[in-house]
């Protein structure tokens, strides 16, 4: 199957506020000078783009998806990283902070952005895996991200030149109102029985515990500073990740992550769901022992 996205950026404005009773969001916004950022439906860069240009031209850098507990976002560049947003008290606070907590928002019990993935693999991002490297998608012929519903997020990367040949890929991320898990599905055609692909969850830049399971389930838990200009800001955060059986090839941990390597079922499809939280929620996880006892009793 090959996934034809046309070469135009399409915004259609959404309303600005979200409906009391809704418990899900996702949005993408566009990067607005005089800050009024407003929402799209989709949008789609040409391969030819220049990607910290894609990434700036998004506010908060990609798409971005959250239930009460938890947020993520998607970059809207080739590594496609997973970052992370932890609420202190459950609800839906983006539209609000927008990944970008102030102060006295902080102040008021709001959440904020509690990951540094540097060069990472983050909170289970998708990448490829060739003579011993993580591979990020550089080189496409288009990359669009599509929010599908106010609880699933779609990517789609055309012709994604991987090994020498054409890859066609879709992503699609969901949330539910009440767990704390992203749902992970990657769909690709066009792949050889050659091709391996990866995922996986990083290591905490201090104090960092954890593990990674031959059965493709790993957990972390560790300190860092998501904001290099506030060093003051330390957040303690656990990681996880469960990826479907069938999909599983081998685990392994390198200095960064625990890294899962992955090949795609009979039906071209990669299936996993990533687990956080951070120690900024009131009623949350606040050590690794419950932590890693919660992720090793999830099927």
């Amino acid at each position: 199957m090959k996934f034809v996205t046309p070469f135009i950026l399409f915004a259609s404005v959404c309303a600005a506020s979200i409906p009391m009773a809704a418990q899900t969001d996702a949005y993408i916004k566009l990067h607005d000078s005089n800050g009024r950022h407003p929402r799209v439906s989709s949008v789609t860069f040409p391969g030819n783009s220049d990607w910290q240009a894609a990434y700036d031209a998004i506010y908060g850098h990609g798409a971005v998806i959250e239930n009460p507990l938890v947020a993520y976002r998607i970059y809207m560049d080739n590594r496609q990283s997973l970052d992370l947003y932890v609420k202190h008290t459950p609800q839906l606070e983006l539209d609000v902070t927008g990944f970008y907590t102030t102060p006295q928002q902080l102040s008021q019990g709001y959440g904020c952005d509690v990951l540094w993935a540097g060069k990472s693999i983050a909170a289970g991002s998708f990448r490829g895996y060739r003579s011993g490297e993580i591979q990020t998608i550089d080189t496409v012929a288009s990359r669009t991200q599509t929010v599908l519903s106010p609880s699933a997020v779609e990517v789609i990367d055309k012709d994604w030149i991987y090994n020498g040949h054409p890859v066609q890929m879709r992503q699609t991320y969901t949330v539910s109102p009440d767990s704390r898990d992203l749902w992970v599905e990657i769909e690709l055609d066009g792949y050889l029985p050659s091709d391996l692909f990866c995922t996986g969850i990083q290591k905490l830049e201090t104090d960092n515990q954890g593990f990674v399971e031959a059965s493709g389930k790993a957990a972390s838990w560790g300190r860092n500073i998501p904001d290099k200009s506030h060093p003051e800001m330390v957040e303690t955060v656990g990681l996880g990740i469960i990826v479907d059986s069938s999909n599983v090839v081998e685990v392994k941990e390198d200095n960064l992550n625990f890294l899962v390597f992955v090949k795609p079922d009979a039906d071209g499809k990669i299936r996993y769901r990533v687990i956080s939280c951070g120690t900024r929620e009131k009623n949350g996880f606040k050590n690794h022992k419950d932590w890693f006892s919660y992720i090793k009793g999830l099927k």
